[in-house]
C-alpha cells in the first residue's frame, strides 16, 4: 500500500486545524469573546474546512455521502444501538479516570445559546463526519486502502483533532464504530444519526443541570462497582452488536 493512500488523513487533518487557527485568531488579537461570537467563528471554521476538502482537495462528495435511499434499514439498527451503548461506555471510563476538559465551561455556555447548540448539536457533528468519514475514510477507500486502514486511520486523527486528552479519549471508540458504519454503507447518514445524538445527550445534560453537571456521572449516582458493570456491559454488547451489523449488513460497493 503506497503512501499516497495515507494523504488524505494528514491533509484533512492539516486543513481542519489550520481552519481551527484561524477560527482562533480573533479572539487571540482582540480578547475573549463572547459565546455568540465563540459560536460564529465555529460555525465558519467548519464550514470552511469542509469547503476547502470540497472544491480544493475533492474529497467530499456531498450526492453520496447524504444518499439516505441506499442505507439498509433494518439490518443498520444494530449499528445504531452500538454506537448509543459504546457513547455510555466510554463516558464511564472517561469519568472514572477524571480527565480534565478544558472545553467543559464553553460547551455549557454554548448549550444554552440558541445558535451556540445548533453549532454543538447539528453543525460541529455533520461537518466532522464530512471530513473525517467521507472526507478521509471514503478518500482512502476510493485509493484502495485496506478496511483495517481506512477505519481505524481516520478514527485516530478524529481523536487527535480534538487536541483535548479527555473528549480525543472518548471520541476513538465511536469514531472505530463510525468508521465501520461508514465502511458498509459508503456515506455518512447513519454516523451523522448518532454523532448528532450522541452531541444533543451532552448538550441537554449541560443545559438542564449547568455547573452541576460533574454530579450526573454514572459512578457519582450508581457507585463504582455498578457504573464499573454498566460499563463492561455495554462495551460487551456493543462488540456483540457491531459484529452482527458487519456479518449481517449488505456488502458496500465497489
Amino acid at each position: 500500500m503506497s503512501k499516497r493512500t495515507f494523504t488524505p488523513a494528514l491533509l484533512v487533518l492539516l486543513v481542519f486545524l489550520l481552519a481551527q487557527a484561524a477560527g482562533a485568531l480573533p479572539t487571540l488579537i482582540f480578547g475573549t469573546t463572547d459565546v455568540t461570537g465563540f459560536s460564529l467563528t465555529l460555525l465558519a471554521v467548519n464550514l470552511l474546512a469542509v469547503l476547502l476538502c470540497h472544491l480544493i482537495l475533492r474529497y467530499i462528495r456531498f450526492r453520496t455521502a447524504f444518499d439516505a435511499a441506499a442505507i439498509h434499514w433494518l439490518p443498520a439498527l444494530p449499528a445504531l444501538a452500538a454506537g448509543i451503548l459504546a457513547a455510555i461506555g466510554t463516558s464511564i471510563l472517561a469519568e472514572g479516570m477524571e480527565l480534565p476538559d478544558a472545553m467543559k465551561q464553553m460547551f455549557l455556555a454554548m448549550s444554552c445559546n440558541t445558535l451556540g447548540l445548533f453549532v454543538l448539536v447539528i453543525v460541529g457533528p455533520v461537518c466532522e463526519e464530512l471530513l473525517f468519514r467521507e472526507g478521509i475514510e471514503g478518500e482512502m477507500l476510493r485509493r484502495g486502502a485496506s478496511p483495517a486502514a481506512a477505519i481505524l486511520v481516520p478514527a485516530v486523527t478524529f481523536s487527535f483533532a480534538h487536541l483535548n486528552l479527555a473528549q480525543g479519549l472518548y471520541a476513538l471508540p465511536l469514531a472505530i464504530i463510525f468508521g465501520i458504519i461508514y465502511f458498509k454503507t459508503r456515506n455518512i447518514v447513519l454516523t451523522s444519526i448518532l454523532h448528532i445524538a450522541n452531541n444533543g445527550i451532552v448538550a441537554l445534560q449541560l443545559r438542564t443541570l449547568g455547573p452541576d453537571s460533574d454530579q450526573a456521572t454514572f459512578t457519582h449516582l450508581l457507585g463504582l462497582s455498578a457504573a464499573t458493570a454498566i460499563m463492561l456491559l455495554a462495551a460487551v454488547t456493543t462488540l456483540l452488536l457491531t459484529t452482527h451489523f458487519w456479518k449481517h449488513y449488505p456488502q458496500p460497493p465497489n
